[in-house]
């Protein structure tokens, strides 16, 4: 269930720009059932060509997720003495890794899971919210997530996701700061190029 979990993550972005600022939990809401529906759509055609659906998923991914903040926050004080090229390198590596270790799971089960939004109240100004989600499937305990966002140029973006209390940022900070301290950084990033750092987890 954990990795059903994570691969939804994979599915929360919009693909084009918006005049105006969207609630956070629309964005969620919409982008979710539009991805959904291109999976339904040509789910043959994405079980075929995987590397085709890594792409899609790519595309839909990347606007809503705040990818370099992730990438800051998952190396914790290891981002502050990283250089420029081991920054933009461990920040697509990240994006990559997650893609291909979790839309496999999105493509068997995307129609087995459903979501249920708390209401969501925003305070005026307020530029960081909490979205939170109950994920239902047949004979199965309700899964509680939660999604940290903040508003970044005038849209809503994914910085953090907490599944049952565990944030995936403390999770990932915990397990790259144990491969930093033991090989280096250069080494943790090596490993996840290779594709295979999830895996191996």
């Amino acid at each position: 269930m954990k990795q059903i979990v994570l691969s939804l993550l994979l599915i929360l972005g919009i693909g084009t720009a918006q005049a105006e600022v969207i609630p956070p939990d629309v964005v969620l809401k919409a982008t979710t059932e539009q991805m959904r529906g291109l999976i339904r759509e040509h789910h043959v055609a994405y079980n075929a060509d995987k590397a085709g659906f890594y792409k899609v998923v790519d595309e839909v991914l990347v606007p809503i997720f705040d990818v370099q903040y992730i990438a800051q926050l998952t190396l914790g004080k290891y981002w502050r003495t990283a250089n420029g090229d081991q920054r933009a390198r461990f920040q697509a590596a990240f994006k990559t890794a997650l893609i291909r270790s979790y839309a496999d799971a999105l493509l068997n089960n995307y129609d087995s899971v459903e979501a249920e939004y708390e209401p969501l109240r925003v305070a005026e100004g307020a530029t960081d919210v909490t979205v939170r989600v109950s994920l239902m499937r047949a004979k199965t305990k309700p899964v509680s997530l939660a999604f940290a966002m903040r508003e970044v140029d005038q849209q809503w973006k994914i910085y953090d996701v907490i599944i049952e209390n565990l944030s995936l940022i403390t999770n990932f900070r915990g397990q790259f700061g144990a491969e930093i301290k033991k090989n280096g950084l250069d080494s943790l990033i090596s490993k996840m190029e290779s594709g295979n750092y999830f895996k191996s987890k």
